[in-house]
């Protein structure tokens, strides 16, 4: 019989995964991350010839603390690495021997068994090739130089840092600053050799399964440009990287399972890994928590079992610590801890583990300040038994609340999708075609992937083949016949898109009904949107206070309510995507932002805040019916200054308005405003000099003609 202290435990365990569950860490954030990082891989390999695994934590795990980065691993074409008995031949790859070093675990060289005779990367294959001896062997450092001159060239407009085989830099994505991390591999043929033992291994509590194990084996392998600084080797020196292993590993554990990582993650980051920084990683609580999981089943990760199971990981770290020895759960020859920490520190480490064993709730407590900020954990004021009781009833709404928006994660986290799609010039429609119609009939598609995530996929994909579709109206060669066929064919598929969300998919379809100069269709289509909309979230409004905040549209006026006032029936916008190459479908304003962008190269798209962009279509069809302007404009106004203040591209909405102002006749408000958007943005990549240009060469030429 459990004791009272026991009884006591397993309810804190029971509040505290409760909580994680109201700020999101649960089993259904796995299985939406599973969905778009699946998909969003399928659309940049399909449309952009290129191959990417999204990792870590905040890309692909889900368990994203404060200071997650967003990690990726680029891998590098017309490279591939085999095994030494392989008689692999291929007149399209660069072929290398894997060559294992003895006494160096999940280590090896790349000896060349075939070299063609194309380039790669710019660069000759043979300047990254170096001698030892009468071998000859792939450099990483020669290897890495043109793969981070290519980065540094496409991200002009982040701050980049070069650690080691990645690169870190920081860029604001829709909004957002985020720090990346990319990381470069190169396919292996095979699993290697070193490897076979985690195939075979025997798993007597069942975890993971056979099934797991049976696609996880199936899953390419790769090896990175990083060496072991005690190698004879160091510049010839490559390591196995198991990323897509690893995160299927992650996206198989239960909700408990997830919660612990995410609180272990917590305490180590807060507490243990400030002891030395350099030598101690997350990955190595990754490979804990997978031995853990595997000697112990997953029985033991119960609601009511969490806290006990962090005092189990947090016992085995400090064993691992001491001994000075962690082994990598694929390659246990491999040792995580190996020669990274003095006997002191070990110490150290070892002693301020056991002070937070004493009490883990409190230690929990004490490391709140790694997770999303909330106001649970902040109740607990020393007494367990007080925080329980007083935590209850908010909790319960907090609980409810999350019951009542969690597809709002689903729903939002598909935007990915979008800006996968739009994110890299030169997208050929052809192609977008048949990702289509690959994502309509199911092929080339994993059935693991959530029908709605498919389905935003397919309306997007919709909506960008008609935008580029519509390039060839502007052709002068095309008959009347081929005009109306475009027509007919574009509409079919904006009405395919119609759905995307409540607010920007509609907006596309106004767009090429006023490009057709069909304003009673665009009417007819945006006032429905304006007249009454569901309670809607855009992740780019937030308060003072960082809360989420819900817009409705209602007879033309916007509502605004906090997050804990919605009813079930809720959804979100996305941002109205438009990529360079669909300059002829957009409207005239816009037209200076795209041919900006194809003259800088960087970014390859613009997007919009979706309620201003239809405020803007709203004023195009007020003028274009010659009827008053002056409450449209306001509007505009409004909404930049309650709305759009903290967007990352406000000047681009005041660039809007500009255009809007200037061409109803209010020249000087228009050069004002042209001027607030370049205090945001200052150089030559706002379009608003060209605006102000522009303005000022006919005022001249006025005055000129008077004369």
């Amino acid at each position: 019989m459990d004791s009272e202290e026991d009884m006591d435990k397993n309810k804190l365990s029971e509040v505290v995964s409760d909580i994680l569950k109201c700020n999101g860490y649960c089993k259904n954030k796995l299985e939406v991350l599973r969905s778009v990082c699946l998909l969003s891989e399928k659309i940049v390999y399909d449309l952009h010839g290129a191959t990417e695994i999204k990792c870590g934590s905040a890309l692909a795990e889900g368990s994203e603390v404060v200071g997650s980065d967003i990690d990726f691993m680029t891998v590098v074409p017309e490279i591939i690495a085999v095994n030494e008995n392989c008689d692999l031949f291929s007149n399209k790859m660069h072929i290398f021997t894997m060559k294992l070093d003895k006494g160096l675990h999940g280590y090896t060289r790349l000896q060349v068994h075939t070299l063609n005779q194309n380039r790669i990367l710019d660069s000759d294959i043979q300047s990254m090739v170096v001698k030892d001896g009468n071998k000859f062997f792939l450099s990483t450092e020669e290897f890495l130089k043109p793969l981070k001159n290519k980065i540094g060239n496409v991200r002009e407009n982040a701050s980049l840092k070069y650690h080691g085989p990645s690169i870190s830099h920081s860029l604001y994505y829709l909004y957002t600053k985020f720090e990346f991390d990319t990381t470069f591999g190169i396919k292996c043929h095979s699993w290697p050799v070193a490897d076979d033992e985690w195939k075979n291994r025997p798993r007597s509590k069942g975890w993971p399964s056979k099934e797991i194990v049976d696609v996880i084996t199936t899953f390419p392998v790769h090896v990175m440009p990083i060496v072991d600084e005690k190698s004879n080797y160091p510049s010839m020196q490559w390591r196995f990287a198991f990323s897509k292993a690893e995160r299927e590993l992650i996206w198989s554990f239960n909700k408990i399972q997830f919660q612990c990582y995410v609180l272990i993650k917590c305490i180590f980051k807060g507490k243990l890994q400030p002891f030395s920084p350099d030598e101690l990683s997350v990955y190595q609580i990754k490979n804990l928590l997978f031995w853990i999981s595997e000697d112990y089943g997953v029985e033991m990760f119960n609601k009511a079992n969490l806290l006990h199971c962090i005092e189990i990981c947090l016992d085995r770290f400090k064993q691992h610590i001491l001994r000075g020895s962690l082994p990598h759960y694929i390659i246990p020859d491999r040792d995580l801890l190996k020669g990274k920490l003095d006997s002191k520190t070990q110490q150290r480490i070892a002693d301020e583990i056991d002070k937070n064993l004493e009490d883990i709730f409190v230690t929990i407590v004490e490391c709140r300040h790694i997770l999303p900020p909330d106001n649970f954990l902040n109740m607990y004021n020393g007494s367990k038994k007080n925080f329980v009781c007083q935590i209850k009833a908010p909790l319960n709404n907090g609980l409810v609340l999350r019951k009542k928006t969690k597809h709002l994660y689903s729903m939002r986290e598909c935007k990915r999708l979008c800006f996968e799609m739009v994110s890299r010039p030169n997208i050929n429609m052809e192609n977008v075609f048949a990702l289509i119609g690959d994502i309509s009939l199911g092929k080339n598609i994993s059935h693991t992937i959530l029908p709605y995530v498919l389905k935003t996929a397919a309306r997007f994909g919709s909506i960008l083949f008609g935008m580029m579709i519509t390039v060839y109206l502007n052709e002068m060669n095309i008959t009347s016949e081929e005009i109306e066929y475009i027509v007919k064919f574009s509409s079919i598929s904006f009405k395919k898109g119609f759905d995307l969300d409540e607010l920007s998919g509609k907006l596309y379809s106004v767009t090429f009904a006023l490009l057709n100069n069909n304003i009673d269709a665009a009417s007819e289509i945006l006032s429905r949107i304006m007249y009454n909309t569901k309670p809607f979230h855009f992740h780019g409004w937030k308060t003072k206070n960082n809360e989420k905040r819900f817009l409705q549209l209602s007879n033309s006026e916007i509502s605004d309510f906090d997050y804990v006032d919605v009813n079930n029936d809720v959804s979100v916008s996305h941002e109205v995507f438009f990529p360079v190459n669909v300059l002829h479908f957009v409207p005239e304003p816009i037209k200076y932002e795209l041919s900006l962008l194809q003259c800088t190269g960087s970014p390859c798209f613009c997007v919009y805040d979706p309620l201003l962009y239809a405020l803007y279509l709203m004023f195009e069809i007020t003028r274009k019916r010659n009827e008053q302007m002056t409450k449209i404009l306001r509007k505009l106004i409004n909404f930049i200054e309650n709305y759009a203040g903290d967007i990352g591209d406000r000047y681009r909405a005041c660039n809007l308005l500009g255009y809007c102002l200037y061409v109803c006749g209010l020249r000087d408000e228009a050069i004002f405003t042209f001027g607030r958007s370049m205090q945001d943005k200052t150089d030559s990549t706002n379009a608003a000099v060209y605006h102000l240009c522009i303005i000022l060469s006919k005022y001249v030429a006025n005055k000129a003609a008077v004369v």
